[in-house]
């Protein structure tokens, strides 16, 4: 099993176009690539709790898109082939072609952003699922 996080860094805030693609990006992973066990993608979020541990009433209003500086991908996949597939693969790929330019570009790779990933070899843990 392959887990990582992947930091994406922004150039200039989430325009909403880039977000309505974010928005529909799980979808489309979980539709046409069947050995990613977990894709999440997120944007940055206000602490929720203050200083004391306490819970911040009331809780802080979300970040603008335009002061986001960041996506970050969770991401499990069943093993090296299903990663090499999905970044090698038709979802990832149009991502990459039509939004990369939203991203701090990648000196040493042409067309793609700089990435700061994290591969992580899970210890114990469960991923809970709820009812929407």
């Amino acid at each position: 099993m392959i887990t990582l996080i992947s930091r994406w860094e922004l150039l200039d805030g989430c325009p909403t176009h880039l977000k309505d693609e974010l928005d529909s990006l799980a979808n489309k992973v979980k539709a046409m690539e069947p050995d990613t066990l977990m894709y999440l993608v997120h944007l940055q979020a206000p602490g929720p709790l203050d200083a004391s541990n306490n819970p911040v009433e009331p809780p802080p209003p979300l970040i603008p898109l335009a002061g986001q500086n960041e996506v970050i991908f969770l991401e499990i996949y069943k093993d090296d082939v299903a990663f090499s597939r999905h970044v090698n693969g038709p979802v990832f790929q149009a991502f990459l072609k039509g939004y990369s330019q939203y991203f701090k570009p990648d000196p040493e790779r042409p067309g793609w952003p700089v990435t700061n990933n994290t591969v992580l070899s899970r210890v114990s843990g469960f991923i809970r699922t709820t009812a929407d």
